[in-house]
């Protein structure tokens, strides 16, 4: 692996809402590029109303992975205001801001992505998977499950597929993988963040033939629905069944205070976890707010590059 003394050249983090912004930001730290592999399967909220409304993808994961890779400017800290009132209530400003680049550049949203990096100044680049979008099925005990929101909200699913079940995925991403030193994927809802980047057949084949350590970060909690009483060997074989191929070099895991919040803490302790992944590190990662610290997540990243 690269030696933590120099900086890594690229850095590719992949999966979808707060739990790759985490991993975003704690790459900024070791990698002078960044670049995000997200998600284009979210139906709820703003994103969902905006996808119904006017077609194209979700831009509320694409966002919130901007915002992360600029940290602290005014223009983040502006672009996530969310309207608490009126016909715009539970719109964030951002998530606008980039519907209206999408259309000024007639469609291209890897344009209206990569001018919104140029206003926020940010070290890399964030891309959709694919861009076409993507309805999420799942099937549980009960039956199907269609739409990334309802998923969220079932427990006990049992696998996942992607319509269109083939996808073209973005080149840009492909080549971002391609040409990484770490890739990082999670942490984040397992069946609607982290899966559906990896079920689209392109980006599936681009991280399972990376020369790069791939480094998974686990949740700190079950997520209430979604992975409700699932342990982290739980999580790793849902992985291991949906992404034939994946070979996982490290697995980075909570070793400290039990978050709170809603959801148990997620259970670690599993027999065979050692099996499942080439390394294991501990290290504690939850910050005041119980979620991943991002200095925490890149001095855990760090002990690995250095080894």
């Amino acid at each position: 692996m690269t030696s933590a003394r120099k900086p890594l050249d690229l850095a590719v983090a992949l999966g979808g809402g707060h739990g790759v912004a985490r991993s975003l930001a704690a790459l900024t730290h070791l990698a002078s590029e960044v670049t995000a592999v997200v998600t284009v399967a979210d139906d709820g909220g703003s994103s969902g109303r905006l996808r119904r409304d006017l077609g194209g993808l979700p831009p509320g994961d694409l966002r919130m992975a901007l915002t992360a890779l600029a940290g602290r400017s005014r223009l983040a800290e502006l672009l996530g205001h969310r309207f608490a009132r009126g016909e715009l209530a539970g719109h964030s400003l951002g998530n606008l801001v980039l519907t209206a680049l999408v259309e000024q550049h007639d469609g291209d949203v890897i344009a209206a992505l990569d001018e919104l990096a140029v206003w926020l100044e940010v070290p890399g680049r964030v891309l959709p998977c694919t861009t076409e979008p993507l309805s999420l099925h799942a099937t549980c005990a009960e039956g199907r499950v269609v739409g990334q929101a309802a998923i969220t909200r079932t427990s006990g699913l049992e696998r996942l597929r992607i319509e269109p079940a083939d996808p073209t995925a973005t080149p840009e991403a492909v080549a971002a993988i391609t040409r990484a030193e770490l890739l990082v994927i999670g942490p984040g809802s397992l069946y609607t963040s982290v899966l559906p980047n990896l079920l689209v057949p392109g980006i599936h084949r681009a991280v399972t033939e990376t020369s790069a350590p791939v480094v998974f970060v686990a949740n700190l909690r079950e997520q209430p629905g979604e992975t409700e009483g699932m342990s982290l060997v739980d999580h790793l074989d849902v992985l291991a069944a949906h992404v034939p191929g994946l070979y996982l070099d490290a697995l980075v895991v909570h070793a400290g205070p039990p978050p709170g919040g809603p959801g148990h803490p997620l259970r670690t302790d599993g027999p065979g976890l050692d099996d499942r992944v080439g390394r294991l590190v501990h290290a504690d990662l939850k910050d005041e707010h119980d979620g991943h610290e991002p200095a925490a997540l890149a001095g855990a990243l760090r002990t690995l590059l250095a080894d």
